[in-house]
C-alpha cells in the first residue's frame, strides 16, 4: 500500500517513487523529556497475607505536568512460605497469586475489574505465551530454563501408568493429573521459611493502551492499583499435606514516569480545553462463576452470562474442580470430557451450529474456535503451550491441562482500526448463555466464562479519567 508521502510526490501520469527515495518521512526532533523508574509502595502497609489483611492498595501518583508510561510496568512482591512441617510450596506463574485485579481512576472510579484474575491468567499464559515466552513473561529476572518436553521424575506421585509425562509434570508433589503441564522445579518452588522476591507484568487493559498517561495534569495526579490476594491453598501447592500459610512484603508498582517540556503540556492542555475530552482504546475482561454439579452420568450444563458490555467481543470458558486440597493445584484447567457446547448472545447461537462430537479424535473445532475468540488463530504468531494431548488427552481426557473453550462475536475482529464492533449487550435484558454436554465423573466443577469487550479510557478538560464501561 503506498503511503501518503509517496502519494504527495506522484506525477501527472500517476507515477510515485519507492518509499527507499521518500525523505520526508525522516524522524522529527523530539520535545525535551527526561524519564525516571519509579517504585510505587502499598498506601495501606507493607506486610499482607492470604486470610487477614489480604488487600494491597498502590496509588500510582507523579508530580505536577508529568506523564506515566505503564508499557513497561511490573508488579514486584516478595512471598514467604510459612507453612511449617518442612513443607515446600509450589506455583505455576506469579499471577497464581492475584485473586482480583482493579484499576481505579483519580476520583476512584473503577476503570478495570477483573476478579478471577490467576484462572484467566492461566489460560492465556497456556494459549498466548508459547513456550519460548513463558519465563519470561511471567518470570521477569529469572530466565530458568523450560522443561515443557522434557521427561522428569517426580517423588511421591502416584498411578504413573496415567502419566503424559511431557505434558502433566508436576512442581515435585500431589498425584500425577493434578499439577501442571509446564514444570519449572527451579524458580516456581519457596522451601518452608525461605522467600522468593517477584517481577512480572500483569494482564491489564489499562497498562496495555499504548499511550502515556498525563496524570500530572488530572485530579489527584494518580491511579489506584488494588490487588487481592488468593486463598493460599487455590494459589500454591504443598509438598506435604498442610494447610499452606503465606506471607508477603516489598510490594511495589515499577514503572516509568516522563517529564516531558512544559511547552508541549501547555500545547496538550490547550488541546484538551478546544476539544473537551480525549479517549484511549483498550480491552478488559469480566468474569462470571458457574458450576457444574457432581453427576456420574453426562449431564447438560445450561449457564448464564450476565454479561452488560457495550462491545462484547468474544467469550471463553475454563473448568476447574471445585474440591481443593493441600497438595493439588487447584488452578489447573479440567476438561470434564465436554463433547458438544453452543453460546447464545442475544438469541443469536455462536457458532451458528453446535460443535459437537468433541473428542481426542476430533478436538481440533473446538481449540480453533478458542483461539479465534482470543484473537490469534489467524496469525502466523499465534502460540500454544503444549500438545493436541494437553489440550484433550488421548487416554484421560481429565489430564487436559490446557482445555479451554471460547467463541469470537466480534464483527470486524481483525481489524485494527475500528472501535467498538461487537455486540452491544448494555440495553439487554437477555443474558448469554452456555449449553454444553459433560461427564465431569462425580466430581463438582466451577465454570468460569470470561467476556472480552472494547472500553474507552476517557479524560476530560476538568482532569477526570474515567471509563466507558
Amino acid at each position: 500500500m503506498s503511503t501518503q508521502q509517496q502519494l504527495a510526490m506522484m506525477d501527472e501520469q500517476g507515477r510515485i517513487p519507492p518509499v527507499q527515495a521518500i525523505y520526508s518521512d525522516l524522524l522529527g526532533v523530539s520535545y525535551p523529556a527526561k524519564k525516571n523508574q519509579i517504585e510505587m509502595t502499598a498506601s495501606n502497609g507493607d506486610s499482607f497475607d492470604t486470610t487477614g489483611k489480604s488487600t494491597i492498595e498502590i496509588p500510582i501518583a507523579v508530580g505536577t505536568g508529568q506523564w506515566v508510561d505503564l508499557s513497561n510496568a511490573y508488579l514486584k512482591i516478595r512471598v514467604t512460605n510459612n507453612t511449617g512441617s518442612s513443607a515446600t510450596v509450589g506455583f505455576q506463574t506469579p499471577h497464581d497469586f492475584i485473586e482480583r485485579l482493579q484499576f481505579l481512576g483519580t476520583n476512584s472510579e473503577i476503570l478495570e475489574d477483573v476478579q478471577q484474575y490467576n484462572n484467566l491468567a492461566r489460560l492465556l499464559c497456556s494459549h498466548q505465551l508459547g513456550e519460548d515466552g513463558w519465563n519470561y513473561n511471567t518470570n521477569l529476572g529469572e530466565f530458568n530454563e523450560s522443561s515443557l518436553q522434557q521427561q522428569s521424575v517426580i517423588s511421591g506421585t502416584i498411578d504413573t501408568s496415567k502419566a503424559n509425562t511431557q505434558i502433566n509434570s508436576l512442581t515435585n508433589f500431589g498425584a500425577v493429573g493434578e499439577g501442571t503441564h509446564h514444570l519449572h522445579l527451579n524458580n516456581t518452588t519457596i522451601a518452608n521459611g525461605a522467600s522468593k522476591t517477584l517481577c512480572f507484568p500483569i494482564i491489564s487493559g489499562i497498562t496495555s493502551t499504548g499511550k502515556y498517561l498525563p496524570l500530572g495534569m488530572l485530579k489527584n495526579r494518580s491511579l489506584t492499583l488494588r490487588i487481592q490476594l488468593a486463598r493460599a491453598i487455590k494459589a500454591v501447592s504443598a509438598s506435604s499435606d498442610n494447610l499452606p500459610v503465606l506471607a508477603f512484603d516489598n510490594v511495589s508498582f515499577v514503572c516509568d514516569v516522563i517529564t516531558m517540556a512544559e511547552t508541549y503540556n501547555q500545547r496538550f492542555m490547550d488541546m484538551l480545553g478546544t476539544v473537551g475530552d480525549v479517549s484511549l482504546h483498550y480491552t478488559t475482561y469480566k468474569s462470571f462463576q458457574d458450576n457444574v454439579g457432581a453427576n456420574a452420568n453426562s449431564q447438560t450444563f445450561n449457564g448464564l452470562i450476565p454479561d452488560s458490555s457495550r462491545s462484547l467481543k468474544s467469550l471463553f470458558t475454563l473448568f476447574t474442580k471445585q474440591t481443593e486440597t493441600n497438595q493439588t493445584d487447584a488452578l489447573q484447567l479440567i476438561n470434564p470430557k465436554l463433547t458438544q457446547y453452543q453460546y447464545t448472545i442475544l438469541s443469536e447461537t455462536y457458532p451458528m451450529k453446535d460443535v459437537v462430537d468433541i473428542s481426542a479424535s476430533n478436538r481440533n473445532q473446538s481449540f480453533a474456535n478458542l483461539h479465534i475468540a482470543l484473537g490469534q488463530l489467524g496469525s502466523i504468531s499465534s502460540r500454544c503451550i503444549g500438545n493436541s494431548s494437553s489440550y484433550y488427552n488421548e487416554n484421560d481426557a481429565t489430564l487436559s491441562s490446557t482445555f479451554a473453550i471460547g467463541v469470537c462475536a466480534e464483527a470486524h475482529n481483525k481489524s485494527s482500526n475500528l472501535l467498538e464492533s461487537g455486540i452491544n449487550l448494555s440495553n439487554s435484558t437477555q443474558p448469554c448463555r452456555l449449553r454444553c454436554i459433560v461427564d465431569n465423573d462425580n466430581s463438582a466443577l466451577n465454570v468460569f466464562t470470561y467476556s472480552l469487550s472494547d472500553r474507552l479510557l476517557m479524560i476530560d478538560r476538568d482532569g477526570n479519567l474515567r471509563s466507558s464501561g
